[in-house]
C-alpha cells in the first residue's frame, strides 16, 4: 500500500513540474484569458461568435497550444477588434523578466 501510494504522489509531482516546466519554457504568450476576463467573456461565447471550435479557444486560453491557424488568429482579432500584438507577445526563452519591450 505504501509503494501505491508513493508511485501516485510521484506521478503526481511529475506532472505538476512537467506543467510548470511547460509554462516557463513558452516563447509565444497567449492574452486570450485576460481579454475574455476583461470583456466577461466564456469560452463557449467565443466559439460561438468567431465559429471556431471549443477545443481549439480552450487550448489557447490555457496556453497549451502548440500550434495556431491564420483563420484562428484572425477570428479572435477581428471579435477583441485587436491587433496580432495584442492577443500575442513574444518571451525570449530563458528570459522571465523580458517585459516585451527592446532597449534602445
Amino acid at each position: 500500500m505504501k509503494l501505491y501510494k508513493a508511485k501516485n504522489n510521484f506521478q503526481e509531482l511529475f506532472i505538476v513540474l512537467n506543467d510548470f516546466f511547460a509554462l516557463e519554457m513558452k516563447m509565444i504568450r497567449c492574452h486570450l484569458s485576460r481579454m475574455m476576463g476583461e470583456r466577461k467573456m466564456k469560452i463557449v461565447d467565443v466559439a460561438r461568435e468567431t465559429g471556431l471550435h471549443r477545443n481549439t479557444i480552450t487550448l489557447l486560453y490555457n496556453e497549451t497550444a502548440t500550434r495556431i491557424d491564420l483563420e484562428t488568429i484572425d477570428g479572435l482579432c477581428r471579435l477583441f477588434s485587436c491587433k496580432v500584438g495584442d492577443l500575442f507577445e513574444y518571451w525570449p526563452s530563458g528570459n522571465p523578466s523580458y517585459s516585451g519591450h527592446e532597449e534602445q
